[in-house]
């Protein structure tokens, strides 16, 4: 339940100050991108504009101000606000798809040593388990076949890497 309202919290952290949301995601990239994005054009738009600002305000002089703001001002800086809550919210749930493909391969792994040992002793129960699972692909010509959690295509299960995309496979690392 917690990871799913971490897109939701990153989206509304987005919305209060450029980059918060995707700080709380871990991408510090992208939150200082995002953050100098909406900062610079706001700066860049209050000059073009010729608006000042005054450091001394009080708050019902803020509140005219911005009021008076006008709308080729404004828009655009509410629109890279926007965008950066929706990049916050998608970056949320893409990790944790990407998460809950790992969890499965980790899985999967599992059930195939498992079963290795079952038929070690002589038990052939495992093999109709392992069969059933989607995630890895048992053939007689060669040795199992599971997802790449990164690029999502069919790698020997007895690589540390993937031979595609040549990134690490989570279980190389528990051994």
């Amino acid at each position: 339940m917690r990871d799913q309202l971490r897109p939701l919290l990153a989206a509304v952290l987005a919305m209060a100050l450029p980059g918060l949301g995707h700080l709380i995601l871990r991408r510090w990239g992208r939150a200082l991108l995002w953050h100098l994005t909406i900062v610079g054009g706001t700066v860049a738009l209050f000059a073009l504009y010729d608006v000042s600002v005054g450091s001394t305000m009080s708050l019902t002089e803020a509140t005219e101000t911005a009021a008076a703001l006008p709308t080729d001002v404004v828009l655009p800086i509410l629109i890279l606000y926007a965008l950066s809550a929706v990049d916050a919210y998608l970056v949320g749930r893409a990790d944790i798809a990407e998460r809950r493909r790992a969890d499965a391969t980790a899985e999967a792994i599992r059930r195939r040593a498992a079963s290795e040992d079952g038929e070690t002793n002589g038990d052939r129960r495992g093999t109709n388990a392992l069969a059933s699972d989607a995630t890895v692909a048992e053939s007689d010509a060669g040795p199992a076949k599971v997802e790449c959690p990164h690029c999502g295509k069919q790698t020997d299960a007895d690589l540390d890497f993937c031979h595609w995309c040549t990134e690490p496979l989570p279980w190389a690392d528990a051994e």
